[in-house]
């Protein structure tokens, strides 16, 4: 049974014995994993993605701490997926308590594992470095690549910078994304790609810290971009330009809300001896905070050609970003290796990728940038607008979706 705790006087957080060898990181891990997948990807981040694990006691409850006692009282919409996978788990339940309730203001966990737990600990993470090593291995011999599932989804490249872009609608919770110009404007896909390179810098590193550095030739090369003279004013412009946007995602309800102001990349520092855009200097790039959250949990990273990208070319920018959100969401697998994903071609999907409002242009051009993909990127099967079959749709509804399927692409490491 999930219990959620009300704010009162602070508490001290005392580690218990688990009833189990089952330990709370280890078991918030897997419970997050199933609320990420479960849930739409701001209402995970605003809400489960700073959590802490506190303990498993010796009765089989686990304890989570909540950012702040506005995320305890959304989280009762979700108890009952929670409840479901307590009792597979083998728990009694699970117990949501915000930080500053319990005394608890650190993001380390309060629980510590014995020498037995620490060397199954240690032996499970020398299995994932080996899946990891093995993985990277394999991603190499594809096109390279990697982006991050929210920031795909959510059009954070093509948002209009006088507009709010919906993102949920969970029960009675809404939250919505805005983004602030900075002096260089608003990413675009070239940024888009940028950071997709830089994203594929740190995962073909060690992971450990949330910065990628590299020369401005070889994130070049990386990009398949022709060395020229204004190769390397133009990266670090695009660094510069995802330093200074801003965004903020706002959840709400009738009585309260929750607002989190932030950048993609909190710095950005180039080094250079001779010209200032030689091929020879380097970028050394931080991720901001929330990136680095999102980044560093369970099945967000995505594999991503960056060669498709490039050969779409200058002109098709609708193509891109097409090709930039179908790349980051999830899909479900069809029979022969393939996997498919569909959704409802209306204003939501427009803004997201930065289109006109106007549905039946929308269509035609989606439409068009869809040929492109399936052109560049043999793995894509279709891409392709089709009308809706749901019964009982009013008039005002939309009647087209967008249909994607593809081969089945390699996880990304």
């Amino acid at each position: 049974m999930v219990r959620t705790v009300a704010q009162g006087p602070a508490r001290q957080v005392t580690s218990m014995a688990p009833a189990a060898t089952l330990t709370a990181p280890a078991a918030w891990a897997d419970l997050s994993a199933r609320l990420r997948d479960d849930l739409p990807g701001p209402a995970f981040l605003s809400l489960f993605a700073t959590a802490i694990p506190v303990s498993v006691d010796e009765t089989g409850t686990l304890t989570v701490a909540l950012a702040n006692e506005f995320c305890v009282s959304r989280s009762r919409p979700h108890h009952a997926a929670v409840d479901e996978w307590a009792a597979a788990a083998g728990l009694v339940g699970v117990e949501f308590v915000a930080r500053d309730a319990i005394g608890l203001l650190s993001s380390e966990p309060a629980e510590r594992t014995d020498p037995l737990v620490e060397a199954r600990t240690a032996h499970a993470q020398h299995e994932r470095d080996l899946r990891h090593q093995r993985a990277i291995e394999r991603q190499r011999e594809q096109p390279p690549g990697v982006i991050t599932r929210l920031l795909a989804e959510r059009g954070f490249w093509s948002l209009d910078p006088a507009a709010q872009l919906t993102l949920f609608e969970v029960d009675d919770l809404q939250g919505g994304l805005q983004v602030l110009p900075g002096p260089y404007g608003t990413p675009g896909t070239y940024e888009a790609t940028v950071f997709a390179g830089l994203l594929t810098l740190w995962a073909d590193g060690d992971r450990s810290q949330p910065r990628a550095e590299s020369s401005l030739r070889n994130l070049a090369d990386l990009l398949s971009l022709s060395w020229g003279g204004r190769t390397g004013h133009e990266l670090v412009r695009a660094i510069d330009t995802l330093t200074t946007t801003s965004y903020r995602v706002l959840v709400e309800d009738d009585r309260r809300g929750w607002s989190n102001l932030f950048h993609l990349l909190d710095q950005a520092e180039t080094r250079w001896e001779g010209p200032r855009n030689s091929p020879h200097s380097r970028i050394r790039a931080k991720f901001s905070d929330p990136v680095w959250d999102a980044i560093t949990q369970p099945r967000v990273l995505r594999p991503i050609d960056l060669n498709v990208l490039h050969a779409l070319g200058e002109q098709r920018q609708l193509a891109k970003r097409l090709f930039l959100y179908v790349e980051g969401i999830p899909m479900h697998r069809l029979q022969g290796g393939h996997e498919m994903v569909e959704r409802i071609v209306d204003d939501r999907l427009a803004a997201t990728l930065g289109a006109k409002r106007d549905l039946y242009e929308l269509r035609r051009n989606l439409s068009r940038a869809g040929k492109a993909i399936t052109h560049a990127a043999p793995r894509y099967k279709a891409v392709e607008i089709i009308p809706r079959s749901k019964r009982g749709l009013r008039r005002t509804d939309p009647r087209y979706l967008l249909r994607v399927v593809r081969s089945q692409q390699l996880p990304a490491p």
